[in-house]
C-alpha cells in the first residue's frame, strides 16, 4: 500500500496545479454547453407548442434525430466537417456547442413534461382572471412547472458534465486530455486517473445530492399543497 501511495508524495505537488485548471476548464466547458442546451431546448419547446404544424414536426424530428445520434459522433462533426464548409471552431467551442446543440434534446423532453404537468385549468384560471397570456406563462404556468423541472435539470447537467470527457478526442484541454497527457509523461496512468475520478466526484456528487435534495423538498411540498 505504502509503494501505491508513494507517486502522490512525490509528484502531487506536481500533478494537482495542472490537473485544478483543467478541472476548471472541464466545468467552464458543461456550464457552457448546459447554458447553450437550456437554450435551445426552450426554443423546441416553443415550437413544439407553437400552433404551425411544420414547427411541430420539425422540432420533433430534430429532437428525435439527436437522441439516435451518439454525442461523439456529433463531436467529430462539428470538429472536423464544418472546416469544409468554411467554419473552423477551435476544440473548445466546437465541444461546447456539441454538449450543448446534443443536450437540447433532453433538456427540452425535461421542459416539456415541466409544463405538461401543470392542469390546463390553471392557465384558463389566469385568463378568466385578467391576465394575459404572457402574465399567465410567467406568474402562473412556469413557477409551477420549476418544481418539477428543477431535479432532472440538474441531473442532466450531471450527464452532459460527464459526457464532457469526450471532448477530449477534439483536442480540448479539458481534464480528460490532461490527465492523458500526464499519463504519458509520467507513466503512471492508474495513480492520474484514479485523482481525475475524485475531480469528477467532487464536481459531480453535490450537484446529485443537491438534486435529490430538491426533488425531495418540493414533491413535499407539492403534497402539503394538495392536501391543502
Amino acid at each position: 500500500m505504502n509503494a501505491f501511495l508513494a507517486p502522490y508524495a512525490e509528484y502531487l505537488a506536481e500533478w494537482w496545479p495542472r490537473l485544478a485548471q483543467a478541472a476548471c476548464v472541464t466545468a467552464e466547458l458543461s456550464a457552457i454547453g448546459f447554458a447553450i442546451a437550456l437554450v435551445l431546448g426552450a426554443l423546441l419547446v416553443w415550437m413544439l407548442r407553437s400552433g404551425v404544424a411544420l414547427l411541430r414536426h420539425g422540432a420533433n424530428g430534430f429532437i428525435q434525430l439527436l437522441r439516435a445520434v451518439p454525442l461523439l459522433a456529433l463531436l467529430l462533426a462539428i470538429y472536423f466537417a464544418l472546416p469544409a464548409a468554411g467554419i473552423t471552431l477551435p476544440g473548445y467551442w466546437a465541444g461546447a456547442i456539441g454538449l450543448g446543440v446534443h443536450g437540447s434534446a433532453y433538456v427540452a423532453e425535461v421542459l416539456r413534461g415541466g409544463l405538461k404537468s401543470v392542469h390546463g385549468g390553471q392557465r384558463e384560471a389566469g385568463l378568466a382572471a385578467g391576465l394575459t397570456p404572457r402574465q399567465v406563462f410567467l406568474h402562473v404556468t412556469l413557477p409551477q412547472a420549476l418544481r418539477v423541472m428543477l431535479p432532472p435539470l440538474l441531473n442532466s447537467y450531471v450527464a452532459l458534465l460527464k459526457d464532457s470527457s469526450l471532448c477530449a478526442l477534439i483536442a480540448t484541454n479539458e481534464l480528460m486530455l490532461t490527465a492523458k497527457a500526464m499519463s504519458s509523461e509520467y507513466f503512471l496512468p492508474l495513480h492520474i486517473f484514479i485523482l481525475v475520478g475524485l475531480l469528477y466526484f467532487a464536481i459531480a456528487f453535490p450537484l446529485s445530492m443537491l438534486s435529490r435534495l430538491l426533488e425531495r423538498r418540493l414533491a413535499h411540498g407539492r403534497r402539503a399543497v394538495g392536501a391543502a
